[in-house]
């Protein structure tokens, strides 16, 4: 009953971390350099670097007047973020009851656009939805729900847990090494990715489950958070607003009552007369998200409402989110989540190489054109090609002339179009065999590149005019885009000296022969 017991969590555990595995490492990746969203924001900004500005002197009547220009008929908000310590631009937004934003970044000093880019919130969009808003956000829900599935079943069947913490022998090679590096990234980052896993899916339980409050609010979605968050709302009017009161005005008097400076403003239904002007804190000073904020009427300025405490349900919510966003704890939290999250992406590849390397008789008995060899390619697609994807992009940020229009949507046409290429190189046979070694030297010269054609080709951007002026922010994104090309630098020069040595077959251990035998599975097999 033991052995059975345990035999089915192995399988579990397997097939749950393969099958959804590679779609995993895509979230994974996309939420480790979320981390850093606003900070690869501001460096894919160069227009902005050399002369920040505070958003204590802010226009924002005239931010106002620039997303009038930009939006369609008939809008459901403007909303602006501030500047800040991570980010240096000033963030606009025209959000519409259905379709797309329409998104424009403000140069503080002047208030004039400037060029855009998709910059770090293509990571965290790609992060929690996939790019795709209704679907995509089902999708990584399941994902979450999967992974963990794998981790509850990889503590129940891992019995050398501490051992293993301790253990890694990347100069074995082969399955050995696959499954150390997985070992020790799970086991390293357990408590962050049970963390990471749950808070990830409970974040849209609402949109998951959304059974209970339809039926207890008969549909109105709004009405639960209003009286979950002691939100604030009008019903709409069908009068048109001429004029929005000036929102300068109102700046000192919202920062008075919230007893902390303003990191925002929206205007709700700003073409009709029940239209609000609110702000709102910042996320930075709790680990639970700050919805604190207060409201006017957009006709004359009168003050309306200022949200209260949530309700204890809705706090719970708000902690969880926060522990997942990472907004709280400052540059340091955001390092350590950063770190967790790179080996997760290293658990979750090296457990999907295990997969491979454990059955390689079988690959090599099946063909290149099996479904082994499909597993084989999808490893080297996604994992070595999604970095090398995201490095180009990045690249491209600086290449790209910035007076082109939609010129965000240039920089992920690059990001998919290497990410293909990427992933059709793979699929060769003859590169999928023994193709890690030379991923991991693209890998390796693509984010080197990064500093070097920032310092080609951006002034007041590069590594020696940041540090210079202290400028550790932008620094940092070019120091760590040298730190991962060393580290894949180091990958590639361990894969070509292994595939060098010759192979020789070993005497299999006591406990793969018992495995062998249909006893306890070894820890190979997990």
């Amino acid at each position: 009953m033991k052995n059975s017991f345990s035999q089915a969590m192995a399988w579990l555990h397997t097939w749950a971390g393969l099958v959804i595995g590679w779609l995993l490492f895509v979230i994974f990746v996309g939420g480790t350099i979320a981390c850093f969203d606003k900070e690869l924001t501001h460096w894919m900004q160069p227009a902005l670097h050399g002369h920040e500005r505070s958003g204590e002197s802010i226009d924002l009547d005239q931010s106002i007047v620039q997303l009038q220009k930009v939006s369609k008929p008939h809008p459901h908000a403007y909303y602006v973020t501030l500047p800040s310590e991570r980010s240096k631009s000033l963030e606009g937004g025209v959000y519409y009851d259905l379709g797309d934003p329409d998104l424009i970044n403000l140069d503080p000093a002047t208030g004039k656009k400037i060029p855009e880019t998709a910059g770090g919130e293509f990571f965290f969009t790609l992060h929690y939805n996939l790019h795709s808003p209704v679907w995509g956000m089902y999708i990584v829900g399941i994902a979450g729900m999967f992974m963990l599935i794998a981790i509850l079943t990889g503590i129940v069947i891992h019995k050398r847990i501490f051992k293993d913490f301790f253990t890694f022998r990347p100069k074995t090679g082969g399955q050995r090494a696959w499954l150390d590096g997985h070992n020790l990234t799970g086991v390293l980052g357990l408590p962050f990715h049970l963390m990471i896993a749950y808070t990830g899916v409970a974040i849209f339980v609402a949109n998951y489950m959304p059974a209970g409050l339809n039926a207890a609010y008969n549909g109105d979605v709004e009405k639960f958070f209003v009286e979950a968050a002691d939100s604030y709302e009008r019903p709409e009017t069908g009068k048109e607003l001429k004029t929005i009161y000036p929102v300068d005005k109102l700046v000192a008097d919202a920062r008075q009552r919230l007893g902390q400076p303003i990191t925002w403003v929206s205007v709700h239904h700003p073409d009709d007369t029940s239209a609000t002007i609110s702000f709102g804190g910042d996320h930075s000073r709790d680990v639970a998200w700050n919805f604190n904020s207060v409201f006017y009427d957009a006709n004359d300025g009168k003050f309306l409402h200022q949200s209260g405490a949530p309700q204890a349900g809705y706090k719970t919510y708000t902690f969880l989110g926060g522990m997942h966003m990472a907004q709280w704890g400052g540059s340091a939290l955001r390092w350590l989540y950063f770190v967790m999250g790179l080996a997760g992406c290293v658990m979750i590849a090296s457990g999907m190489q295990v997969w491979v390397s454990k059955r390689a008789k079988k690959i090599a008995e099946a063909g290149s054109a099996s479904g082994y060899g499909l597993v084989q390619a999808l490893n080297l697609g996604v994992v070595g090609g999604l970095p090398l994807a995201s490095a180009a992009m990045v690249i491209a940020n600086r290449l790209i002339p910035a007076e082109i229009a939609q010129r965000a949507n240039a920089e992920i046409t690059v990001f998919c179009a290497v990410w293909i290429a990427a992933t059709l190189y793979a699929a060769i046979p003859a590169v999928h065999k023994r193709g890690w070694g030379q991923f991991f030297a693209i890998n390796a010269v693509a984010f080197a590149l990064i500093p070097l054609v920032n310092l080609a080709t951006a002034p007041n951007s590069h590594l020696l005019a940041t540090i210079a002026r202290g400028d550790w922010s932008l620094a940092a994104v070019d120091l760590t885009a040298f730190a991962l090309g060393a580290g894949f630098a180091l990958l590639a020069r361990n894969s070509f000296v292994k595939a060098r040595q010759p192979i020789v077959e070993r005497k299999p251990r006591r406990a793969e022969r018992g495995n062998e035998s249909g006893n306890q599975p070894a820890l190979a097999d997990r």
